[in-house]
């Protein structure tokens, strides 16, 4: 596909999951990532490719793996010279650094502007299973000596993806079982995993990178624990607000946090209608108890609200403590009515 372009595929994944709530599609992010343009400036911006560029799928980057002993000596530059012909890429091994995005990982944005990848997952020497019909001699990425039979080691988006797929089947479960929520939408799923992520200090990131969220890595690797089983005095909370709202209507949740030395987090998400660009327009608005307010995926502190992404995120790093106030608002919906998936962590966090 055309990188960053929104098409027929996307349309209909859109369209699909508008209206099939309950259905997440995950998708690979592709490995378009190059460093050419020119060489040695860092990673091309835009290489994610449809359906990747869908609005309702969630969409998956690659993180490195952690297998220096085993496999140090891979670089990208002998893998692929053509992609990366200088350094840093060149020499730089993919298994050395758990918090480096992979370089051939497809970066966004969209060319619409939205946010894509929307996390990252380890994608290189992944350890799987190997199919039987394949040709005796092909051991894809590398061989697995104890079981090489059955096992090989594979790389790119399309390995990272099925870990996250995993992770999914795991919140969905989580969500039904722990939380009550007998049918979380794909919404919820999607917010769940978005707001697990944890962003990792890239070593080489590009220039103007928020340290929130970018398009390299999106909102970060994936945590599950931080999310299903997180440390106290950390506690979160799940919104599935299927009932939907219309142009002018606000779902307001007063949340207490009791401990300040944990981040606030707060991450709103859901399904829009079929098109490239946002149809309804959702905002996030939080305030605190001295009456300091923060708005959605405000990444520089500019107090302006988000009109392309489907996804809005607030962090505060050492929130005061007391009642907050938090607003889902629907600033504009001509294909209503819209539901909305809300996840908030923070210290002792409550609903009052």
């Amino acid at each position: 596909g055309d990188p960053g372009a929104y098409d027929e595929q996307c349309l209909a994944l859109d369209r699909f999951v508008w209206e099939h709530q309950d259905f997440l599609v995950l998708v690979a992010a592709g490995n378009d990532g190059a460093d050419t343009n020119p060489p040695g400036n860092g990673i091309d911006s835009m290489s994610v490719t449809s359906p990747g560029t869908a609005k309702n799928c969630l969409t998956v980057g690659a993180s490195e793996n952690n297998r220096p002993g085993q496999f140090g000596d891979e670089t990208y530059g002998e893998w692929w010279p053509g992609d990366f012909p200088t350094d840093p890429f060149h020499s730089d091994p993919m298994t050395d650094s758990p918090d480096d995005v992979v370089a051939f990982s497809s970066r966004g944005p969209c060319a619409s502007g939205r946010r894509k990848p929307d996390l990252i997952a380890p994608g290189t020497f992944v350890l799987s299973t190997r199919s039987s019909q394949i040709p005796a001699n092909n051991f894809a990425w590398g061989a697995f000596p104890p079981a090489k039979d059955d096992y090989m080691y594979m790389g790119g988006t399309s390995m990272a993806t099925p870990l996250v797929a995993g992770c999914a089947a795991v919140v969905r479960q989580y969500l039904r079982q722990t939380a009550n929520i007998d049918e979380p939408s794909a919404a919820l799923l999607k917010t769940t995993l978005i707001h697990s992520s944890v962003f990792l200090p890239y070593r080489f990131a590009q220039p103007g990178s928020s340290g929130r969220a970018d398009d390299e890595q999106g909102w970060g690797r994936l945590d599950l624990q931080r999310v299903l089983n997180p440390q106290p005095p950390t506690k979160v909370l799940f919104f599935d607000e299927t009932a939907g709202l219309q142009t002018g209507e606000m779902r307001e949740f007063a949340i207490e946090i009791s401990d300040g030395s944990v981040p606030l987090r707060i991450t709103l998400g859901y399904n829009d209608f079929p098109g490239e660009d946002l149809v309804n327009n959702v905002n996030l608005i939080a305030n605190d108890p001295n009456g300091n307010f923060f708005v959605g995926n405000d990444l520089v502190g500019a107090g302006a609200p988000d009109s392309d992404n489907n996804v809005e995120g607030i962090l505060v790093e050492n929130p005061a403590t007391g009642n907050w106030s938090i607003r889902v608002v629907a600033s504009n919906i001509p294909e209503g009515p819209q539901s909305v998936a809300l996840v908030v962590s923070g210290g002792g966090a409550k609903l009052i």
